[in-house]
């Protein structure tokens, strides 16, 4: 069955907010923020290098993205993504943690290799289900064979996963109103119509959409000036719907800030790992 229909699942700000407060492992939680604040795939997470973090300008250089055309062309695509100014000080003290390598998040066994892909998700995991948020959706089944002998293997899909930050990013950015076209260059998408599924998914559009067509009077109101008035102020608040204030982003921020200062707390023991492989 075709899941090109499927609807992608977003974490909201009080998710996210539980996600940081669940985290004990620092680089855990900056590759978490790197992934939610620059929409970022986990495998352009794993590969960023240090130098690709351009503090002054305020931007990642995203470099041999997925490309559909990769085994074609030999190579995926490059983009540059802004770094929200809420990140830059995190940023800043994480990289004074990890000086001297070459990789933003260096492998647990190694600072010359970067995190695998596979490490990274089972982690991420770790801290869904310590935040009551590794939800199963379905189980899957198929067969294999093992040492020459079929075997059934049953997999549970969920909810969340670390791609869900990417997900969320681009829904956070619809619901602030930027515009379709603006998403997919920074998701590094081909088409704009891969992207156009979180105008789908984005329900403070719709819900304004919507409020903004209903927002008129079909008929005379047949009932008394007083219900008329209440009715008026009904619809005029159903015609400004509340969103996501500001409130929930520096809820948000104060939440990585406090995560930060784990990291903070964490450099000797961080440093300690590292020199061990030096």
């Amino acid at each position: 069955m075709s899941n090109k229909n499927k609807l992608p699942d977003v974490l909201n700000i009080e998710q996210i907010i539980k996600l940081f407060d669940a985290m004990d492992r620092p680089k855990v939680a900056m590759a978490t923020s790197v992934a939610f604040f620059c929409g970022l795939r986990i495998g352009e997470i794993c590969s960023m290098k240090i130098e690709d973090v351009d503090l002054i300008k305020q931007r990642l250089k995203v470099v041999d993205g997925k490309n559909s055309r990769r085994k074609f062309m030999g190579y995926g695509k490059d983009r540059y993504v802004p770094i929200p100014p809420q990140l830059i000080s995190p940023l800043k003290k994480w990289l004074d943690i990890i000086q001297g390598g070459m990789w933003l998040f260096p492998s647990d066994k190694s600072p010359d290799s970067h995190i695998r892909k596979k490490s990274l998700g089972e982690q991420f995991r770790d801290v869904l289900k310590r935040a009551n948020l590794l939800i199963a959706e379905r189980e899957l089944e198929f067969e294999t064979k093992v040492n020459g002998i079929k075997q059934t293997k049953k997999i549970i899909r969920h909810k969340y996963y670390f791609h869900t930050l990417r997900h969320s990013y681009a829904t956070y950015l619809r619901d602030k109103g930027v515009d379709i076209y603006t998403i997919s260059d920074l998701l590094g998408h081909n088409q704009v119509t891969t992207t156009q599924i979180y105008a789908r998914i984005s329900d403070v559009q719709r819900t304004k959409a919507v409020n903004q067509a209903f927002n008129h009077q079909f008929a005379p109101n047949p009932y008394p000036i007083q219900y008329q008035m209440q009715s008026q102020q009904m619809q005029n608040i159903n015609s400004n719907p509340p969103t996501q204030t500001e409130n929930d982003k520096l809820l948000e921020i104060k939440k990585l800030e406090l995560e930060i200062e784990k990291i903070k707390l964490l450099k000797n023991q961080e440093k300690e790992v590292m020199s061990k492989y030096d």
